[in-house]
């Protein structure tokens, strides 16, 4: 049994073991393909150490009716700040919902948890559900970047959307 960190009705996140190599494809994030070797080689070099103690960190997102991976939450520290990229398996036909219910778990865990100032994520525009997490986690949207995500004959905005702590935009109003 692997330490659970997060769990929803549908997902559940847990910190990435060495065995996760073999769903690679679900949860690495990268334009090119990538093999077991190139995910163990990954995974041991980030699994090195306190998992804490870096400057980022990568969850896995697991289906809990199977308990398949079939993401990844990337959350890179600044001071006070998280930045956050979900990345789910391209296959998936409820991409859109698994990643809306992640984002739901992780938005309050990093405010109440850790107490950031700032927390950003990036979200492709037609990810409506995602958008729709984030807004009701209390994120805003803060920049489009045009046609900024590749699809599959067409390209889509980026959108960022961010959590400001109400304290820090009071001292700076």
């Amino acid at each position: 049994m692997q330490a659970v960190y997060l769990t929803g009705p549908t997902v559940y996140l847990r910190a990435m073991v060495e065995d996760d190599k073999h769903h690679a494809a679900a949860w690495f994030d990268s334009r090119f393909p990538v093999n077991a070797a190139r995910a163990e080689a990954f995974l041991k070099e980030k699994l090195q150490g306190d998992p804490w103690d870096a400057r980022w960190h990568l969850l896995a997102i697991v289906r809990r009716s199977d308990e398949a991976v079939v993401g990844s939450c990337r959350i890179e520290f600044g001071k006070q700040t998280a930045s956050l990229r979900l990345h789910m398996a391209p296959w998936l036909d409820d991409a859109d919902v698994l990643r809306a219910e992640a984002l739901e778990l992780v938005v309050p865990w990093l405010r109440d948890e850790h107490e950031l100032l700032v927390i950003t994520v990036e979200i492709a525009a037609d990810e409506q559900r995602t958008l729709a997490a984030a807004e009701a986690a209390g994120l805003k949207a803060a920049v489009r970047m045009r046609e900024a995500i590749a699809r599959a004959g067409h390209r889509v905005d980026l959108l960022i959307y961010q959590a400001v702590d109400p304290k820090v935009e009071a001292d700076h109003a």
